[in-house]
């Protein structure tokens, strides 16, 4: 094989992007789980007067945030994986790409 010849490899992008679905899906099921434990909490009288009111409609306004973004958040990277190939030419920025952030 000489340095110019190009071959298929594993496309690295790709499994990255595996990898950051499944590290989301715990996390948000997490908050969620505690968002859902709060507002069952709220409802048997936890805390009640004007703040407790205050904080019952903030809570109702993020776990409906939590919601609708979490869904979405994992279809956008379901589109993103499915529409790469498990491999691509050596030379493609897939195999060159590098993930910023924490590890």
């Amino acid at each position: 094989m000489s340095d110019d010849e190009v071959t298929m490899v594993t496309n690295t992008y790709k499994n990255a992007l595996r990898s950051a679905r499944s590290a989301c899906a715990g996390p948000a099921a997490d908050l969620e789980r505690a968002l859902s434990a709060a507002r069952v909490a709220m409802d048997g009288g936890a805390w009640q007067g004007p703040m407790g009111q205050d904080f019952s409609g903030e809570l109702d306004h993020h776990r409906a945030a939590l919601n609708d973004a979490g869904p979405a958040a994992m279809a956008t990277l379901d589109a993103a994986i499915a529409a790469q190939p498990e491999t691509v030419p050596s030379t493609a920025w897939q195999v060159r790409w590098q993930r910023s952030g924490p590890r």
